[in-house]
């Protein structure tokens, strides 16, 4: 539990997918701590993340930490819902969305986010899924949230030497 996000959403159940839009990292650092919430109530977590961020992830949180060339390949995007369908955890984190979009056509990707997600809520678990909005087109961006459960758009506004944060849920299974 985040408490001001809890606030925001609401508790979330089983079987959701919850796309974070953000600008930069500050997604991330909204889904570490709810990884962390999910640990401390019992859950075994995972993330499927950049290999950049393996090591600060491994000292930030006790998961299953998996990363492109390891136990997937970014160019063979079936290897990722096989090795999501194989995990005990259900609870995770996918930041890997930007990286295959470069890859590859997004609607293979959108393709690979619904089978993903289908896996998740048969699970009954719940994944996190980070996508930067500013390098996405809105087409795309629109694709994705229509998959997610839960949509939250996290913003960063710089005005002079001030950054004011804002937060804001587009979408929620509770309207």
């Amino acid at each position: 539990n985040i408490p001001k996000l809890d606030e925001l959403v609401g508790s979330i159940a089983g079987g959701r997918v919850v796309l974070i839009e953000t600008v930069g990292d500050i997604g991330l650092r909204l889904a570490i701590e709810f990884l962390k919430s999910a640990i401390k109530e019992g859950y075994d977590v995972f993330a499927i993340v950049p290999r950049r961020l393996k090591k600060d992830l491994r000292d930030e949180i006790n998961a299953r930490i998996l990363t492109p060339n390891g136990e997937f390949s970014f160019h063979e995007l079936f290897t990722i819902t096989i090795i999501i369908k194989k995990l005990d955890e259900n609870v995770g984190l996918i930041d890997i969305l930007q990286p295959l979009l470069i890859i590859h056509n997004p609607a293979k990707v959108y393709q690979l986010f619904q089978e993903i997600g289908n896996i998740i809520r048969d699970k009954n678990g719940v994944l996190l899924a980070i996508i930067d909005k500013r390098l996405v087109d809105e087409q795309t961006l629109t694709m994705f949230e229509t998959e997610a459960d839960c949509v939250i758009e996290i913003e960063e506004i710089v005005e002079g030497l001030k950054i004011r944060r804002g937060i804001r849920i587009k979408k929620s299974p509770k309207k």
